[in-house]
């Protein structure tokens, strides 16, 4: 029974596994319209279905959120390998058939590798980098950051530090640099206090929540606060083409050249294919072998597994980064919020007016749940979906 059982998973995965082969397949036509040129659309794909190999809970991920993730990724010029950008899946709360079942969602998240190849590509950056400042090291003269008119960063790491001296409670500040071809500087500083809210909204790495923390929040502290402020240093800095944001990334679509791929009139802009009925069923949680949904419990030791393979290569990402919250309190101050804006998008006959939905929903990106946000870009792609069709 247990060799017959197996071997049922087995086959379950192989199909599953060519499900979404077969599904990008078809969507060739629009990566290639999403990709830049040194990124051939076979090479995109063969990237995903090697991160499906790694990862299985791709194949159990709602395949709209999967395809969108990967068409994110294409659009930023990013191979979803773990180290340019990843895409991961995290558990969800949805209201089917009047009851809450468990889903499981894709997610796209830019790597600092990946920021760094973007920065770097731009063509005005010569050279990033990133690091920690040690309370002792602040104490002692060693680091001095001054803001305003005449603002300087100047850190001399100490390298006599103690093993107590580089514990990770006594880490003040992270910063990145980046040297521009003309020979100016950019920086960027996140206090500890800045740092600790990022990881607050991180759902494993959250201090007081219902589950003690864990990931690469607790193992990788030093390295997720470089990622972090690099993160938000990208924010203001060049890069080759238009890195869709985290927290603004629909509004960057409709503001930037992104949008003209997306959301334009022009005949060559991509379309994304409504799922199959197939790919529905796998959206409402069930094992298209059994029937059964997901177990949450599993589901968690699988991604806190993903957690750790992550952190290895660039750590697991935080809100800033695209860490999922949970968000599926229907008391939530931004629920209703959420529903107007899917209403609208739903009803919605002009890109002009997608685009102010999608204005709206910015300034909540950073404060709002992330699986309601997910809700609300859900509605959006649709939305940008049925418009760019109907030209």
């Amino acid at each position: 029974m247990a060799t017959q059982a197996l071997a049922t998973r087995e086959n379950t995965a192989v199909t599953e596994y060519d499900r979404l082969r077969n599904g990008l397949e078809r969507r060739a036509n629009d990566f290639k319209m999403a990709l830049p040129a040194h990124i051939t659309p076979e090479k995109f794909q063969r990237t995903v279905m090697t991160a499906a190999q790694s990862n299985p809970d791709l194949l159990r991920a709602d395949r709209g959120s999967l395809i969108t993730s990967c068409m994110k990724a294409a659009q930023d010029g990013l191979l979803p390998d773990g180290r340019e950008a990843a895409i991961v899946t995290f558990n969800t709360k949805k209201q089917i058939d009047g009851q809450w079942q468990t889903v499981t969602l894709a997610q796209y998240m830019p790597m600092v590798f990946g920021l760094r190849k973007k920065i770097l590509q731009s063509g005005e950056i010569s050279a990033i980098e990133t690091n920690v400042v040690y309370r002792r090291e602040v104490e002692e003269g060693f680091f001095v950051f001054e803001a305003g008119t005449e603002a300087m960063l100047r850190h001399k790491p100490m390298l006599d530090l103690t093993d107590e001296d580089l514990h990770d409670d006594n880490i003040v500040a992270a910063y990145s640099v980046a040297s521009m071809k003309d020979g100016t500087k950019s920086f960027e500083v996140m206090r500890r206090a800045e740092i600790n809210k990022v990881r607050q909204a991180s759902q494993t790495g959250k201090i007081g929540g219902k589950y003690p923390p864990k990931g690469p929040w607790v193992d990788w502290f030093a390295e997720m606060a470089r990622k972090t402020v690099m993160r938000r240093h990208s924010k203001t800095l060049p890069m080759s083409g238009d890195l869709l944001d985290v927290e603004a990334r629909d509004e960057e679509i409709a503001a930037r050249s992104t949008a003209a791929l997306l959301g334009s009139t022009a005949a060559d802009a991509p379309r994304l294919v409504p799922p199959s009925r197939e790919e529905q069923a796998i959206a409402e949680g069930a094992d298209p072998a059994t029937g059964e949904l997901p177990d949450e419990e599993d589901e968690d030791v699988a991604r806190a597994a993903d957690n750790e393979a992550l952190a290895h290569r660039e750590g697991r990402d935080d809100s800033d980064m695209g860490e999922a919250h949970n968000g599926t309190d229907p008391d939530h101050p931004f629920r209703a919020t959420a529903d107007d804006l899917i209403a609208r998008a739903g009803k919605v006959e002009l890109l002009a007016d997608l685009n102010k939905i999608i204005g709206e929903m910015h300034p909540h990106r950073e404060a709002a749940p992330e699986e309601m946000v997910g809700e609300v870009d859900t509605a959006i792609e649709a939305a940008r979906t049925r418009l760019t069709a109907k030209k």
